[in-house]
Protein backbone atom coordinates (compact mmCIF):
# COMPACT_ATOMS: atom_id res chain seq x y z
CA UNK A 1 0.00 0.00 0.00
CA UNK A 2 1.00 3.27 -1.22
CA UNK A 3 2.03 5.94 1.88
CA UNK A 4 2.02 9.82 1.78
CA UNK A 5 5.25 11.28 2.57
CA UNK A 6 6.47 15.18 3.01
CA UNK A 7 7.32 16.66 0.23
CA UNK A 8 11.12 17.49 1.37
CA UNK A 9 14.21 15.16 1.04
CA UNK A 10 15.62 15.94 3.74
CA UNK A 11 12.94 14.48 5.85
CA UNK A 12 13.48 11.59 3.80
CA UNK A 13 17.63 11.69 4.08
CA UNK A 14 17.87 11.88 0.72
CA UNK A 15 20.82 13.28 -1.39
CA UNK A 16 20.94 13.04 -5.04
CA UNK A 17 24.28 12.69 -6.66
CA UNK A 18 24.94 15.01 -8.84
CA UNK A 19 28.69 15.01 -9.35
CA UNK A 20 29.15 13.34 -12.77
CA UNK A 21 32.72 12.19 -12.23
CA UNK A 22 31.58 10.25 -8.77
CA UNK A 23 28.35 9.01 -11.30
CA UNK A 24 30.21 7.70 -13.86
CA UNK A 25 32.68 6.09 -11.13
CA UNK A 26 29.51 4.38 -9.66
CA UNK A 27 28.21 3.38 -12.80
CA UNK A 28 32.21 1.55 -13.65
CA UNK A 29 32.47 -0.19 -10.04
CA UNK A 30 28.43 -1.61 -10.83
CA UNK A 31 30.74 -3.36 -13.25
CA UNK A 32 27.17 -4.28 -15.06
CA UNK A 33 26.25 -6.64 -17.57
CA UNK A 34 23.26 -8.10 -19.48
CA UNK A 35 22.60 -11.12 -18.00
CA UNK A 36 22.53 -9.72 -14.62
CA UNK A 37 19.10 -8.86 -12.03
CA UNK A 38 19.76 -5.72 -10.27
CA UNK A 39 17.76 -3.99 -7.24
CA UNK A 40 18.83 -0.44 -7.01
CA UNK A 41 17.20 1.25 -3.36
CA UNK A 42 16.20 4.82 -3.91
CA UNK A 43 16.73 5.82 -7.48
CA UNK A 44 15.86 9.17 -6.87
CA UNK A 45 15.33 11.00 -10.31
CA UNK A 46 16.46 7.93 -12.61
CA UNK A 47 19.55 8.65 -13.80
CA UNK A 48 21.36 5.92 -12.89
CA UNK A 49 18.65 3.10 -13.06
CA UNK A 50 18.67 4.81 -16.97
CA UNK A 51 21.76 3.30 -17.61
CA UNK A 52 21.33 0.11 -15.16
CA UNK A 53 18.11 -0.62 -17.34
CA UNK A 54 20.09 -0.52 -20.12
CA UNK A 55 22.71 -2.82 -19.06
CA UNK A 56 21.12 -5.55 -16.89
CA UNK A 57 18.68 -8.31 -17.89
CA UNK A 58 16.20 -7.07 -15.06
CA UNK A 59 15.88 -4.15 -12.53
CA UNK A 60 14.04 -3.90 -9.40
CA UNK A 61 13.45 -0.26 -7.98
CA UNK A 62 12.64 0.06 -4.19
CA UNK A 63 11.20 3.83 -3.46
CA UNK A 64 9.93 5.10 -0.42
CA UNK A 65 9.00 9.11 -1.69
CA UNK A 66 6.10 8.93 -3.90
CA UNK A 67 7.14 12.48 -5.62
CA UNK A 68 9.61 11.13 -7.59
CA UNK A 69 6.70 8.38 -9.45
CA UNK A 70 7.17 10.79 -12.38
CA UNK A 71 10.70 9.92 -12.96
CA UNK A 72 9.80 5.75 -11.85
CA UNK A 73 7.22 5.97 -14.69
CA UNK A 74 8.94 7.59 -17.46
CA UNK A 75 12.00 4.99 -16.62
CA UNK A 76 8.82 1.95 -16.79
CA UNK A 77 7.73 3.65 -20.69
CA UNK A 78 11.28 3.55 -21.83
CA UNK A 79 12.62 0.15 -20.43
CA UNK A 80 10.16 -3.28 -20.14
CA UNK A 81 12.54 -4.67 -18.16
CA UNK A 82 11.76 -2.69 -14.79
CA UNK A 83 10.01 -3.23 -12.18
CA UNK A 84 9.00 -0.46 -9.36
CA UNK A 85 7.89 -1.09 -6.12
CA UNK A 86 7.28 2.11 -4.00
CA UNK A 87 8.02 0.92 -0.13
CA UNK A 88 10.55 1.55 2.80
CA UNK A 89 13.18 -0.93 1.99
CA UNK A 90 13.48 -1.83 5.26
CA UNK A 91 10.04 -3.34 4.65
CA UNK A 92 10.19 -4.22 1.57
CA UNK A 93 11.13 -7.61 -0.01
CA UNK A 94 13.97 -7.66 -1.33
CA UNK A 95 14.23 -10.17 -4.64
CA UNK A 96 17.04 -12.50 -5.31
CA UNK A 97 19.23 -10.83 -7.34
CA UNK A 98 22.60 -10.25 -8.57
CA UNK A 99 23.57 -6.80 -7.65
CA UNK A 100 22.13 -4.48 -5.62
CA UNK A 101 23.14 -0.58 -5.65
CA UNK A 102 22.08 2.23 -3.26
CA UNK A 103 23.26 5.52 -1.94
CA UNK A 104 22.03 4.70 1.72
CA UNK A 105 19.99 7.18 3.67
CA UNK A 106 22.93 7.48 6.26
CA UNK A 107 19.85 7.07 9.21
CA UNK A 108 18.86 3.45 8.19
CA UNK A 109 22.29 2.14 7.45
CA UNK A 110 22.40 -0.64 10.67
CA UNK A 111 18.68 -1.72 10.10
CA UNK A 112 19.47 -2.03 6.12
CA UNK A 113 22.91 -3.87 7.12
CA UNK A 114 21.09 -6.47 9.16
CA UNK A 115 18.26 -7.11 6.33
CA UNK A 116 20.75 -7.79 3.77
CA UNK A 117 22.00 -10.43 6.05
CA UNK A 118 18.88 -12.36 5.22
CA UNK A 119 19.02 -11.33 1.24
CA UNK A 120 20.26 -13.49 -1.62
CA UNK A 121 22.56 -11.31 -3.63
CA UNK A 122 25.93 -11.62 -5.17
CA UNK A 123 27.28 -8.06 -4.32
CA UNK A 124 26.26 -4.89 -3.08
CA UNK A 125 27.63 -1.33 -3.75
CA UNK A 126 26.83 1.14 -1.69
CA UNK A 127 27.23 5.04 -0.69
CA UNK A 128 27.11 5.09 2.90
CA UNK A 129 28.27 7.42 5.91
CA UNK A 130 32.65 7.57 5.80
CA UNK A 131 32.66 7.08 9.23
CA UNK A 132 30.39 3.30 9.14
CA UNK A 133 32.65 2.78 6.00
CA UNK A 134 35.86 4.03 8.29
CA UNK A 135 34.72 1.66 11.06
CA UNK A 136 34.50 -1.61 8.85
CA UNK A 137 37.64 -0.99 6.82
CA UNK A 138 39.82 -0.79 9.50
CA UNK A 139 37.66 -3.41 11.80
CA UNK A 140 36.56 -1.16 15.16
CA UNK A 141 34.86 -3.30 17.59
CA UNK A 142 31.40 -1.69 17.75
CA UNK A 143 28.20 -3.60 16.82
CA UNK A 144 27.94 -2.48 13.44
CA UNK A 145 31.45 -3.03 12.31
CA UNK A 146 31.95 -6.07 13.87
CA UNK A 147 28.15 -7.00 12.23
CA UNK A 148 29.26 -6.26 9.25
CA UNK A 149 32.48 -7.97 8.68
CA UNK A 150 31.06 -10.85 10.08
CA UNK A 151 28.93 -11.09 7.21
CA UNK A 152 30.91 -9.77 4.65
CA UNK A 153 34.12 -9.17 2.77
CA UNK A 154 34.35 -5.35 2.58
CA UNK A 155 36.27 -3.11 -0.29
CA UNK A 156 36.13 1.01 0.28
CA UNK A 157 36.22 2.09 -3.22
CA UNK A 158 36.58 5.99 -2.43
CA UNK A 159 35.20 9.23 -0.17
CA UNK A 160 33.38 11.65 -1.60
CA UNK A 161 32.44 14.85 -1.04
CA UNK A 162 29.29 16.31 0.49
CA UNK A 163 29.52 18.94 -2.47
CA UNK A 164 29.02 16.02 -4.70
CA UNK A 165 25.35 15.53 -3.65
CA UNK A 166 22.12 18.14 -3.64
CA UNK A 167 21.15 18.36 -1.04
CA UNK A 168 24.63 18.62 0.27
CA UNK A 169 25.05 15.93 3.50
CA UNK A 170 26.23 17.71 7.02
CA UNK A 171 28.90 14.29 6.12
CA UNK A 172 31.56 12.77 4.04
CA UNK A 173 30.47 10.14 2.28
CA UNK A 174 32.31 6.59 1.07
CA UNK A 175 31.96 4.02 -1.68
CA UNK A 176 32.10 0.20 -0.56
CA UNK A 177 31.48 -3.39 -2.18
CA UNK A 178 29.92 -5.93 0.21
CA UNK A 179 30.52 -9.53 -1.09
CA UNK A 180 28.53 -12.14 1.24
CA UNK A 181 30.78 -14.44 2.92
CA UNK A 182 29.27 -17.94 2.77
CA UNK A 183 29.35 -19.72 6.65
CA UNK A 184 32.31 -22.23 5.36
CA UNK A 185 34.45 -19.47 4.61
CA UNK A 186 35.34 -18.55 8.10
CA UNK A 187 36.60 -22.24 8.97
CA UNK A 188 39.45 -20.48 10.10
CA UNK A 189 38.25 -17.32 11.31
CA UNK A 190 37.15 -18.06 14.68
CA UNK A 191 36.08 -14.52 16.19
CA UNK A 192 33.89 -13.59 12.98
CA UNK A 193 32.47 -17.06 13.03
CA UNK A 194 31.41 -17.07 16.84
CA UNK A 195 30.13 -13.16 15.95
CA UNK A 196 28.36 -14.43 12.82
CA UNK A 197 26.66 -17.13 14.96
CA UNK A 198 25.98 -14.73 18.06
CA UNK A 199 24.03 -12.49 15.77
CA UNK A 200 22.17 -15.05 13.99
CA UNK A 201 20.88 -15.81 17.03
CA UNK A 202 20.67 -12.58 19.09
CA UNK A 203 17.16 -13.80 20.47
CA UNK A 204 19.20 -15.82 22.66
CA UNK A 205 21.34 -15.04 26.13
CA UNK A 206 24.73 -14.30 25.46
CA UNK A 207 26.08 -17.29 27.71
CA UNK A 208 23.87 -19.78 25.54
CA UNK A 209 24.49 -17.82 22.50
CA UNK A 210 28.72 -18.42 22.66
CA UNK A 211 27.78 -21.93 23.79
CA UNK A 212 26.07 -23.43 20.73
CA UNK A 213 28.45 -20.86 18.62
CA UNK A 214 31.36 -22.61 19.68
CA UNK A 215 30.07 -26.36 19.62
CA UNK A 216 29.24 -25.18 16.01
CA UNK A 217 33.04 -23.98 14.98
CA UNK A 218 34.07 -27.42 16.04
CA UNK A 219 31.54 -29.22 14.49
CA UNK A 220 33.19 -27.16 10.81
CA UNK A 221 36.95 -29.12 12.01
CA UNK A 222 35.31 -32.92 12.20
CA UNK A 223 35.18 -32.49 16.16
CA UNK A 224 33.23 -32.16 19.16
CA UNK A 225 32.64 -29.51 22.12
CA UNK A 226 30.55 -30.91 24.78
CA UNK A 227 28.19 -28.32 26.74
CA UNK A 228 29.60 -28.69 29.59
CA UNK A 229 33.46 -27.80 27.81
CA UNK A 230 32.15 -25.30 26.51
CA UNK A 231 30.90 -24.02 29.66
CA UNK A 232 34.36 -23.83 31.10
CA UNK A 233 35.69 -22.22 28.17
CA UNK A 234 33.72 -19.12 28.66
CA UNK A 235 34.20 -19.23 32.50
CA UNK A 236 37.70 -18.80 31.46
CA UNK A 237 36.94 -15.80 29.42
CA UNK A 238 36.13 -13.82 32.87
CA UNK A 239 32.95 -11.73 31.10
CA UNK A 240 30.86 -10.74 33.69
CA UNK A 241 27.99 -12.55 34.17
CA UNK A 242 25.72 -9.23 33.65
CA UNK A 243 26.99 -9.28 30.48
CA UNK A 244 26.81 -13.24 29.87
CA UNK A 245 22.92 -12.84 30.74
CA UNK A 246 22.20 -10.16 27.90
CA UNK A 247 20.82 -10.99 23.96
CA UNK A 248 22.76 -9.79 21.62
CA UNK A 249 20.38 -6.96 21.14
CA UNK A 250 21.15 -5.67 24.72
CA UNK A 251 24.81 -5.20 24.36
CA UNK A 252 26.99 -2.14 24.25
CA UNK A 253 29.63 -1.31 21.87
CA UNK A 254 31.78 -1.32 25.11
CA UNK A 255 30.58 -5.04 25.58
CA UNK A 256 30.99 -6.20 22.17
CA UNK A 257 34.69 -5.06 22.40
CA UNK A 258 35.30 -6.86 25.47
CA UNK A 259 33.47 -9.88 24.49
CA UNK A 260 35.93 -10.33 21.20
CA UNK A 261 39.02 -8.97 23.31
CA UNK A 262 38.07 -12.15 25.14
CA UNK A 263 37.51 -14.73 22.74
CA UNK A 264 40.45 -17.47 22.13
Amino acid sequence: MKEEFKNDTNYLDQHFLVDKSIFNTFIDEANLNVYETVVEIGPGKCEISDIIAKRSKHLTCIEKDLNLEPFLNVLQEKHDNVEVIFDNVLHAYIPECDKIISALPYSITEPFIEKLLRCNFKEALLIVGKRFADSVVEEKLNKLALLTNSFFKVEKIMDIAPDAFEPKPRVMSSMIRLIPLKRDELNYSFKKFIFRELFFNRDRKLKNNLMEAMIEFVKLHDKKLTKKESKAIIEGYNIPSETLNKRIENLSNEEFALIYNALN
